[in-house]
């Protein structure tokens, strides 16, 4: 064994003590002596029935959103609530008692044809030794129309006699949705001008033009945008477009370049954009890529301002895909990576994809190990700049540095990682069939930070079906052997 490894596999054994056991008689959402938020408790049980005589202890599912109106386009959660530890779930969603084609996933999100209706979810819960049980929920409160986030359509080109402006956008989640263009002059609308591109008329000079956007689509409630005004007046000789310089990676700089114009303008404004949404805050000549740009193509306007002269907004060319954050390295072996500056790593937290591979990591002082980890899957650690002088890592693939809000988070795990709760992953109660593996064993995790041993707050050793609840002080929650869906 690798000595590396054989000395975390020695800090992981002292941690024992604090093995928790779930069986199927302990009939409850959480495992028993694990209070929300507290550390759990090791307990026993009376044996594994053999026979199916015994109904599955249950309690009748609800819908999540039930105590405010539920919307066309919102996705709803089955929640469970209460039954024999390990419970595994089919779904079955109704409208108005019937059943919904294809809505057999514990989330289910309402389109146009369920408007009016009112919704239930069946849940078929099985388990080894136990007899099989159905429950259905009450029935929801009526489905409302759903509601379109949406932006403002934006006016691009000169405003000028003779040339012509262009309504774009606005942009809208739903992104599906119908447009419909209204032209203004101070307010009034111009007879005919209901498409997305209106010429200048040499009487609008010193007038204000706007565009309203009438947004719809079915099902879901229609609204009406209006955009920011443009006035008419002289033109620029020249007005180049904008262009973006920078890396394209979660953390970095971007700046614009808005070129040479003719005559230069008093004063530019500039908007940002990130797949055609705006970015609040976003109006400075430079920009700090956020976590929630990642995968995302970006774009910035420019709009100057000249007295005499027409309003002129210019758009640049999108970007490529926003990558993930620069700072990264290869962590293949035991060479220990300095903390702190000029040159070594930040205090901050860091991720890796292991994959298949054994990771481990060790942060270090001068004078011992002060936390370590051994795991493969996705791996996360913590620098702590008080305390560590040295990191060292093996088979652990690349270290990037981890930013909040770059993925969705998501309700279920692969058998092997460590997962960032409300980030990577949804709290709430989660199940499992049991050990990926027949015949072994399967352990999970949570912490309250991503340092090592001194953050575990409780952990559980498996054999067989199991249910959990992550807890409020956990921050952190990790698997080994085991898949683990969310059920309530």
């Amino acid at each position: 064994m690798h000595p590396l490894a054989r000395r975390l596999s020695r800090a992981l054994a002292s941690a024992a003590a604090l093995t928790l056991l779930v069986t199927p008689a302990v009939a409850v959402a959480a495992p028993a002596g694990h209070a929300e938020g507290g550390s759990p408790t090791t307990v026993s049980s009376a044996e594994t029935r053999e026979a199916a005589d015994v109904p599955l202890e249950s309690s009748i599912p609800t819908i999540s959103g039930t105590a405010l109106p539920l919307r066309v386009g919102a996705t709803l959660r089955a929640l469970a609530g209460s039954w024999t530890s390990g419970t595994q779930f089919t779904y079955q969603w109704f409208a108005d008692g019937e059943a919904i084609s294809g809505a057999t996933e514990s989330t289910f999100t309402p389109t146009w044809e369920h408007r009016g209706l009112r919704l239930t979810v069946r849940l078929d819960g099985s388990r080894e030794g136990y007899t099989p049980v159905s429950r259905t929920s009450a029935s929801s409160t009526l489905i409302y129309p759903g509601l379109i986030s949406v932006g403002l359509p934006v006016i691009v080109g000169s405003a000028t006699p003779g040339a012509t402006l262009t309504a774009v956008g606005p942009a809208s989640i739903p992104s599906t949705v119908n447009v419909r263009y209204r032209w203004r002059l101070d307010g009034r609308s111009i007879r005919g001008a209901n498409r997305s591109e209106l010429t200048m008329r040499s009487a609008w000079r010193g007038h204000e033009i706007t565009v309203s956007a009438e947004v719809d689509k079915v099902g879901y409630t229609v609204y009406r945008v209006t955009s920011p005004a443009a006035r008419v007046g002289g033109a620029y000789t020249r007005s180049p477009n904008p262009t973006i310089s920078g890396t394209l990676r979660v953390g970095s700089s971007l700046k614009v370049a808005r070129g040479t114009w003719s005559p230069t303008p008093t004063s530019f404004s500039f908007q940002w954009y990130a797949d055609g949404h705006r970015i609040l805050g976003g109006t400075s000549s430079s920009y700090t890529l956020k976590p929630r740009d990642y995968g995302k193509k970006i774009t910035v306007t420019a709009r100057s301002y000249r007295a005499g002269y027409g309003t002129v907004l210019r758009r640049s060319a999108a970007t490529s895909e926003v990558l993930a954050p620069a700072r990264r390295w290869v962590g293949d072996d035991e060479q220990a990576r300095p903390v702190g500056p000029p040159d070594g790593l930040l205090a901050t937290i860091y991720i890796a994809q292991a994959r298949s591979a054994e990771c481990t990591w060790e942060r270090r002082s001068p004078t011992e190990v002060l936390g370590s980890s051994v795991g493969s899957g996705q791996r996360l650690f913590k620098v702590i700049d008080t305390d560590d002088t040295a990191f060292a890592s093996e088979s652990c693939g690349v270290w990037i540095r981890y930013y909040p809000e770059m993925v969705t988070p998501s309700d279920e795990t692969a058998a092997n990682g460590v997962y960032a709760l409300d980030d990577h992953l949804e709290r709430g109660v989660y199940s499992t069939s049991g050990p990926a593996d027949a015949g072994a064993s399967c352990a999970y995790t949570f912490y309250k930070g991503f340092y090592g041993q001194d953050a575990v707050i409780g952990q559980g050793t498996i054999t067989e079906a199991t249910t959990i609840t992550m807890p409020s002080a956990a921050v952190g929650f990790e698997t080994a052997g085991c898949s683990w869906k969310r059920i309530g």
